[in-house]
């Protein structure tokens, strides 16, 4: 098996060219890691989530990271860390655009509100309530592929 680095326009396009990633954030020391559906544009992951530890998180540190793995045949893989911030697109005159393209983006896909909107516990995880559109503005990526001989 040989891994090697992944050229920065194939960690793009790997990004591009999925849908579920791993998001980690971290407050407090204590990290925390989740999967989302995302839509990326533009050198931005756009995802929605319901208010819950995921946001509150993000909203004490914006800075957070995307994985992004893809299983290829046999022993096959390659996967993508893409480094950024959590960007919040709230419900106001402002961010109207943004939000509209971010719902534009993420709409073109069945089921794009899961699992942002599916929560295992049926009360409210918070005092704000509704869906929260975000984007996680993409500041460094690099990847890695192992290949099988």
């Amino acid at each position: 098996m040989i891994i090697r680095d992944i050229p920065q326009a194939q960690c793009t396009a790997l990004v591009s060219a999925n849908r579920l990633a791993r998001l980690a954030c971290a407050h407090a020391d204590r990290p925390y890691l989740v999967p989302i559906f995302y839509a990326y544009s533009e050198s931005c992951a756009y995802a929605f989530t319901m208010p819950g530890r995921k946001l509150e998180t993000m909203r004490m540190n914006p800075n957070v990271a995307l994985l992004v793995e893809e299983k290829g045949d046999g022993r096959n893989w390659r996967s993508v860390v893409a480094e950024g911030r959590f960007e919040e697109l709230p419900d106001r005159i402002g961010s109207k655009r943004q939000r509209d393209y971010a719902w534009s983006l993420l709409s073109q896909h069945t089921s794009w509100w899961e699992p942002g909107s599916l929560k295992p516990v049926t009360p409210p995880l918070s005092d704000h309530a509704g869906h929260v559109f975000f984007r996680i503005h993409i500041e460094d990526m690099s990847g890695r592929e192992a290949i099988d001989e």
